[in-house]
């Protein structure tokens, strides 16, 4: 199967990002990179059972989210007491204004509704996402895979100054796509993951070969490593980035 189909195989709940929760260090490292401060308002789109506002609790802000799953809901009211956390769908349902928003969603039939949604927010508002901006969107500041854009949104001309924003390369090596695929990792990983390996090296190969589609590689041809790893993923895992080319 192509890569594409790989990703999709995978739980939606784990594209959508619903189902995962950020490690601690990963939440506070977040936080900090937002600025977020005493008396502000933290508000997750898609905040699960709450465990990142509990966390944006301890930097003494006031916290809303916004869940589609009632029962995980009623478990961030739990562990949260009064916080403003509602049941809906980011895609139509009100958004509450806040400081700093956190949204970590990969599914395109979200992803692509949000920069008009958030737009609609006020002016100097925060958003955080993970690994890109949103769609079409050049980042304020790229801590990665943490992501800045504040309001009101900067467009970007096309994918290609996109990628270049958030790398801050004129192309991207190999040396970079494995960096940065490290970096996304470590980030969202636990702590001695045995995982880890083979997410940088599909990770990598995933931001290599869509650099390379934009013609933003510096290499002219692929690199040995990328043709060995992606034999390795292509016959050992049934991963195909569709490229066979040396």
């Amino acid at each position: 199967m192509n890569v594409d189909r790989y990703l999709s195989t995978l739980p939606r709940g784990v594209m959508s990002g619903d189902d995962v929760s950020l490690p601690d260090n990963a939440v506070r490292r977040l936080l900090d990179f937002s600025g977020l401060e005493p008396g502000e308002t933290f508000c997750h789109l898609g905040c699960g059972s709450g465990y990142a506002m509990q966390v944006a609790s301890e930097y003494g802000a006031r916290l809303c989210g916004i869940d589609s799953d009632k029962s995980r809901v009623a478990e961030a009211r739990r562990l949260l007491g009064g916080a403003d956390i509602r049941v809906g769908d980011v895609r139509d349902c009100p958004l509450p204004q806040a400081d700093v928003v956190l949204f970590w969603f990969a599914d395109p039939a979200v992803t692509h509704l949000m920069p008009q949604r958030l737009a609609g927010l006020e002016e100097g508002t925060r958003i955080i996402t993970i690994w890109g901006p949103l769609p079409g969107c050049l980042p304020d500041e790229v801590r990665f895979p943490f992501v800045k854009s504040v309001l009101p949104l900067k467009m970007a001309p096309d994918m290609r100054s996109q990628i270049r924003a958030v790398f801050g390369v004129p192309c991207v090596s190999y040396a970079t796509a494995w960096e940065f695929a490290e970096r996304y990792t470590r980030a969202l990983q636990p702590e001695n993951s045995q995982n880890d390996r083979f997410l940088t090296i599909l990770q990598a190969l995933t931001i290599w070969y869509s650099a390379r589609s934009l013609d933003l590689t510096c290499e002219d041809s692929v690199p040995e490593s990328v043709s060995t790893y992606t034999t390795i993923m292509r016959n050992f895992f049934g991963v195909d980035f569709g490229h066979r080319d040396t």
